[in-house]
């Protein structure tokens, strides 16, 4: 009996894939928001017809009332997806008043088994749970934990699997669980478990793929390589998990998956040892791993990989509070250069500098352009996702942060940060309650995570629940330990309280006992604008202009900042920085 294939859509170099929900040009993923996807779905189902507007509104936006402009975004995202020329349409027509045609010779195909010779992949998600230890030797922890991540990477770079990152996975390294029941919290179709073996001249990795629904093995292998040839490994295993899953691999058009990202043995091995620092996400982790990367740029002066672990790791320094931006952001940006510069088809140096593009050089259009590059090139590249919603919240266009924290959300729904993301989102846009739901279920998730604590008090500032928003910014303090920005915003909070005792003990604080050799401007404008004292918060926030805050970005969009929003100096500010 013939099981049923999948339906796809093909015009000229572009296959469209309804139950993906991709679409592809000669096999490369192109980014769509889910309402530009369904709309180009209506479009080619009805290719050479007139589609009403009204019709298109009615298929896209069911339910939600909206204006055409939107209709008119999503246009404008198909266009430049397709490469439509600006003047001289080539796929979709616009009809003066009416609507809108699609123009190309829309073929309709099915994939099946017998079209294919290859299984019929049983899922499209997948955990990678941190490979085992055959032998005892702790230090090859590293070795483990980074083949581990590089073959999430080389999974995800396929643009057709949903693979969970590697920090959603790192909590199992060390403990005992059951592959399946993994792969159930994980809310995965599969999960990939391994088994490496390292011997003074090879290294040797068992792996096999257990369908979670019911525990059934889908595929295993081993393989064996030389400990020189550890890419050429991770690049089997991949491989042969890829085929296991997808019901086809584009022969010849998968280079992440294929890509050498150094042939330096040593180079790539300092590589997976500082990726496993970094993934750590801790101070001492960001720091071990730059020592790892900057080994393998010694090693091999010409490793993109390395030098886009450096731009990834300087950039996290100062998101984390560790260095000031003024130190941490060049620094990122000139390794983000030199990886690029060395190979421009890794999504991760594009996502740090637009990065650096949005948080320091306050460049919006460059920021997005790196953004959307790092996505096109991985559209599992969770980070890229979450920091473009980030850059375009701050710049108020909330539908399409929602539909980017949206998009991290599916590649890892159990994660503190995207969780976090999601609530800073409905903060910048004052849906207030949902803001705080979002916090709290980060917070219910793991009730240790201090920056979910931080923001949940800030959405309690806005609403005027000084209290709460005092436990909270208390709660992360005990957390995290002592932090300027924490103390801007319980100052904050203790001022609009009426606690103006302590407020001031903690502006004074800052002033006479700066943290890591800086005056946090921005902290102190917040305590001021407490206080009602709009003259000397309006001089903090010059200030911090000069110090290039990375808190300034969201001045745009920040509710605490709106008691001093009317005055004509921060209408000044937000033209100097390009945000009005």
């Amino acid at each position: 009996m013939t099981k049923k294939g999948r339906h796809l859509y093909e015009f000229d170099l572009f296959q469209v894939d309804p139950e993906e929900r991709l679409l592809r040009r000669e096999g490369r993923p192109i980014h769509l928001t889910s309402k530009a996807f369904e709309t180009l779905l209506v479009l080619i189902r009805s290719s050479g017809h007139l589609i009403e507007k009204s019709e298109l509104l009615s298929a896209v936006w069911a339910h939600s009332f909206v204006e055409e402009g939107n209709l008119a975004v999503a246009i404008s995202m198909l266009r430049k997806a397709l490469g439509d020329d600006g003047k001289a349409h080539r796929y979709i027509q616009t009809v003066t008043r009416r609507g809108y045609r699609f123009l190309a010779n829309v073929r309709e195909v099915v994939e099946t088994e017998a079209s294919l010779g290859v299984p019929v992949a049983p899922t499209n998600t997948l955990a990678v749970l941190p490979f085992r230890s055959g032998n005892s030797d702790a230090a090859n922890e590293y070795l483990r934990l980074g083949l581990t991540d590089a073959i999430i990477e080389k999974l995800a770079g396929t643009g057709q699997i949903i693979v969970r990152p590697t920090s959603a996975v790192l909590k199992y390294a060390d403990s005992l669980i059951d592959p399946p029941a993994a792969g159930r919290e994980q809310r995965v179709d599969a999960v990939l478990v391994g088994n490496v073996e390292a011997f003074p001249d090879r290294v040797r990795v068992n792996v096999q793929l257990i369908n979670v629904s019911d525990g059934s093995l889908l595929y295993s292998d081993t393989f064996e390589e030389g400990s020189q040839r550890i890419f050429f490994l991770q690049d089997e295993v991949a491989r042969g998990v890829a085929q296991s899953i997808l019901m086809r691999l584009a022969q010849g058009k998968n280079d992440r998956q294929t890509r050498r990202d150094t042939m330096n043995s040593k180079a790539y091995q300092l590589c997976l040892e500082g990726r496993y620092f970094w993934n750590k996400r801790t101070e001492e982790g960001l720091r071990r791993g730059i020592e790892y990367f900057q080994q393998a740029t010694t090693e091999d002066p010409q490793c993109a990989l390395a030098y886009a672990g450096l731009a990834d790791s300087y950039v996290l320094l100062d998101s984390f509070g560790v260095e000031p931006a003024l130190h941490a952001y060049p620094l990122a940006k000139a390794a983000a250069l030199k990886a690029l510069d060395f190979d421009d088809s890794l999504a991760e140096p594009h996502a740090s500098l637009g990065m650096v593009y949005f948080y320091y050089e306050w460049k919006w259009p460059e920021a997005e352009r790196e953004f959307q590059r790092a996505i096109a090139l991985n559209s599992n590249y969770i980070l890229g996702h979450s920091w473009y919603a980030l850059n375009l919240g701050a710049m108020g266009r909330y539908d399409e942060a929602f539909e980017q924290v949206h998009c991290a959300q599916q590649l890892d729904p159990l994660s503190l940060e995207i969780n976090t993301v999601v609530g800073r989102i409905l903060y910048f846009s004052r849906q207030y309650d949902q803001s705080i739901n979002a916090y709290r279920k980060a917070i219910d998730l793991n009730p240790y995570y201090a920056r979910a604590h931080t923001r949940l008090g800030m959405a309690y500032a806005a609403i005027g629940a000084f209290g709460n928003a005092i436990r909270e910014f208390e709660e992360s303090q005990r957390l995290s330990g002592p932090d300027p920005n924490l103390e801007g915003l319980l100052g904050y909070a203790q001022a609009r309280s009426g606690n103006t005792g302590k407020a001031r003990r903690l502006l004074r604080d800052l002033i006479q006992h700066p943290r890591r050799g800086h005056v946090p401007a921005f902290s102190m404008a917040l305590i001021w604008i407490g206080f009602g004292e709009r003259d000397q918060a309006l001089e903090c926030l010059a200030k911090s202009y000069q110090d290039r805050s990375t808190d300034l970005v969201y001045s745009k969009t920040e509710p605490l900042l709106d008691p001093v929003r009317s005055d004509p100096r921060f209408a000044a500010l937000l033209q100097e920085m390009r945000l009005s």
